[in-house]
């Protein structure tokens, strides 16, 4: 798999699945995402499988290892638990995959 496709992993292990109808709809989208939904063998432990209805399936990385953002700041940064989640909280809204739910500069 690319890079690209490596990073898109990355996004998703930190963020979550991305919204089927997002991740079909770029131009580029057959490159990195399976139209098909077709799973590969099972996850593996502590793995999530990216084949849930309505759901991006990346096209060559079948399993992910979910590390959301407030534990990266946590257990890789060293952050204390409530500076975290708080400062998680504040970036969730700026990160959302559809545009139309993301915070804007003005909120």
């Amino acid at each position: 798999y690319s890079r690209d496709e490596d990073h898109i992993a990355h996004v998703m292990e930190l963020l979550g699945e991305i919204p089927r109808h997002v991740a079909l709809g770029g131009r580029y989208s057959r490159e990195f995402f399976n139209r098909r939904g077709e799973g590969g063998a099972g996850p593996a432990a502590g793995a999530m499988q990216m084949s849930s209805p309505g759901r991006g399936e990346l096209r060559h990385i079948r399993h992910l290892r979910p590390w959301g953002l407030r534990a990266v700041l946590q257990e890789k940064y060293e952050w204390p638990r409530g500076a975290a989640a708080a400062f998680a909280r504040f970036l969730r809204p700026m990160l959302a995959f559809e545009p139309a739910r993301r915070a804007t500069a003005a909120q």
